[in-house]
């Protein structure tokens, strides 16, 4: 069993809902290592997955959990079963993508940390969170109606033309 796997298995039941008492320890360990990288504007984090693990005082599978939390802001993504505590990683991490990606995922413990004000001003970050909110926005055009007239131009009602074969 890969490491994720056996993260995967330990906080989440059969179900598919979430183990408490697991994400209560790993979520304040995340957030101190994204406190160091904010804070100390990191741009890029390596070593093995155990070296990370004893860095950071994680499991080896919580480690694998952070890569995984992180994986979608980075520019090379990981496969996440593939990693094992000898795993090399390297995190090169793009303070902006990191940004939107923790407003995507609703992290409001993470894009509120006070370390922030380190990289972006509010006024950056609030532009920033907009756009993401915006980003996932669908914006529908307007209706056709049965008896208007066809956007194709033809002079004919859109039932009579190009609505006809809806």
């Amino acid at each position: 069993m890969s490491l994720y796997e056996s993260w995967m298995e330990k906080a989440f039941s059969q179900e598919g809902r979430s183990v408490d008492a697991v994400w209560d320890s790993y979520l304040p360990k995340e957030q101190r290592i994204y406190e160091y990288i904010i804070g100390e504007k990191v741009k890029s984090l390596e070593g093995t997955v155990a070296e990370l693990a004893a860095r950071f005082n994680m499991s080896t599978e919580e480690i694998v959990a952070f890569v995984d939390g992180i994986n979608e802001a980075l520019p090379e993504k990981y496969e996440m079963e593939d990693l094992t505590e000898a795993s090399q990683i390297s995190l090169q991490i793009d303070f902006e993508k990191l940004y939107k990606k923790m407003v995507e995922y609703k992290a409001e413990h993470l894009y509120n940390l006070p370390q922030w004000n380190g990289i972006f001003d509010s006024e950056a970050r609030k532009k920033m969170m907009l756009e993401q909110k915006n980003s996932r926005t669908v914006i529908k055009g307007e209706k056709i109606g049965r008896n208007d007239p066809c956007p194709c131009g033809s002079g004919k009602k859109y039932k009579k033309c190009c609505g006809a074969n809806q």
